[in-house]
């Protein structure tokens, strides 16, 4: 966020989402994988990570 000059406040804008749910799914106190899906990750040895589109 910080490359791209995006702040809790825009992103908020940007995602419809309000400014105090972004900050606590930024900071992990809400948002986590839901647990069905942790399972099948955790089964899969796989984990869910982020990365840059390309193109």
């Amino acid at each position: 966020m910080k490359e791209r000059g995006v702040t809790h406040e825009k992103l908020a804008e940007l995602t419809g989402i309000q400014r105090p749910n972004v900050t606590r799914l930024l900071t992990g106190q809400s948002g986590t994988i839901p647990d069905n899906w942790q399972k099948v990750l955790d089964a899969l040895g796989l984990e869910l990570v982020a990365r840059e589109r390309e193109g």
